[in-house]
Parts: C-alpha cells; structure tokens; sequence
C-alpha cells in the first residue's frame, strides 16, 4: 500500500518549528500511520511540505533519529525505523464502575461514521491486516454547552451496524455494547499520554493549534479477552486531569 506524507504547512507561530514537527512526525510514526520502512521526503521537500527553512526540519529530524524512530542512511535518505521504540506507560487501576463515573458527565454529540483503513495500533489490537478496512465514528462530549472531550471510536464493521445513530448520541463504549450487543465489556486499558492539538482536535475543542492535550487510548475486551473496540479520546488540558493514589506495601 502507498503512502503519502502530506502535512500541511504550519500557522502557529507561538510554538517553535522543530517542536511541532517532532511532534507530528512522532505520533504519525508511533500510530502506524508512517509505517516502518517508509522513506520520508528529504529536508528541502520537508521544509516546502511545512512552510519552513531547512533549520527546524534538520533538527527535528536529529531528534527523532536520537530516539531510535529515524534511521539515516547515507546516500539513500532517512527511512522510519523497523521497529519504532514503545513509550513507557503508567498503568492505573480501577474498576468499570470508576470509568463509567468519569466517562458520563455532559453530553454525546455524533460527529461523523466512516470507514477507514486500519493504522497499525488499531490493526494490532483487532488482530488484523494494517490498512484493513474499519468503522471509526467521531464524537464530541460537551459539559454545560462547552467542548470536553473529542473521541475516536474504533470498532470492526460487523459491530457497527448494530449501534443506532440515536444510541451513537446518548451511550459511551461500555453501554453501546451491553445494550446493543448484549456484550459486557470486561476489561479496559488505558494509556495516558500528553500531545499537541492538530487542527482538526483543535476545531473540535475549540482550541489553539498546538495547545496541550491529554490523550486517552482505551482498548476494550470482553468477558472472554476478546478485542472488542479501541476509543482515543482528547481532552482539553485546562479541563481534565487524572489523580493516581499510591499506598505503601506493608
């Protein structure tokens, strides 16, 4: 499958080039979205892509070659790595009961369905092909009329027939499969991870580009393990914070 790296040129002025670039670059590297192997375009087309000199884009890619997710190769150009570094995660424990009294404050808003090719992360969890075809619905949680949070559904296409676009506006995750599949989701996992809004999380949040986000990944399993649905959510950074209480072991 071909892949094309089209970013559009960057309008934030506040944020320095190379952070934004490094940041870019990196969750599009880590999310499978930039496949291992591919070549990316050189420093001259990077800094016309973003709208930049040639200095930010060097030392963004200086950077992501330190962190093991570039792989210069002289006389070739810069390829992604073969296998882009895990980032460390926290794990907090809880019960359903904890995520479901975090996850129904204000309102749903259905924002769109869509089928898409699967990005690696999602296709990893799912057991199937990268680029394999995938249902992902957008929507946005909103508390007393202002944005909260934005989430990306991911679910297999058998699945999303079942939801009703009135049961897409009113129930989260955990409801949507107990009411309408009758499937009680058992296990979740989450990993927490700080971002920088792009423009469409930026328009959905009523944000700047590049303003702090929190990004939520939750991965959902039955009863039995089976993968069930894998939500990203984002969280403004002025609104959401989470609060880990540690105890001493005797």
């Amino acid at each position: 499958m071909e892949v094309k790296f089209v970013p559009t040129p960057l309008s934030n002025r506040t944020v320095p080039y190379y952070f934004q670039i490094v940041t870019l670059l990196r969750r599009k590297i880590e999310e499978g979205d930039l496949p291992s192997g591919l070549k990316l375009p050189n420093e001259l087309e990077l800094a016309k892509l973003f709208g930049v000199s040639r200095v930010p884009v060097r030392r963004a890619l200086s950077m992501l070659e330190a962190d093991g997710l570039l792989v210069p190769q002289r006389g070739r150009g810069t390829f992604v790595a073969d296998v882009p570094p895990a980032p460390n995660y926290y794990v907090l424990s809880g019960t359903i009961e904890d995520y479901l009294s975090r996850n129904l404050r204000g309102t749903l808003r259905l924002l769109s369905m869509e089928k898409i090719p699967a990005p690696r992360v999602v296709a990893d969890f799912f057991g199937i092909e990268t680029g394999e075809t995938i249902s992902l619905f957008r929507r946005i949680r909103a508390v007393n009329g202002v944005p909260y949070s934005y989430v990306m559904n991911y679910v297999l296409l058998a699945t999303v027939a079942h939801f009703s676009i009135k049961d897409l506006n009113e129930l989260n995750v955990v409801n949507l499969f107990a009411k309408c599949l009758g499937v009680s989701l058992q296990k979740i996992t989450q990993a927490i991870e700080a971002r920088s809004a792009d423009s469409d999380i930026a328009a959905q949040l009523s944000i700047d580009v590049a303003s702090p986000v929190m990004c939520v990944e939750t991965f959902f399993r039955s009863h039995r393990g089976s993968p069930e649905a894998l939500s990203r959510i984002f969280y403004r950074g002025d609104r959401h914070k989470y609060l880990l209480e540690l105890t001493r072991k005797n």
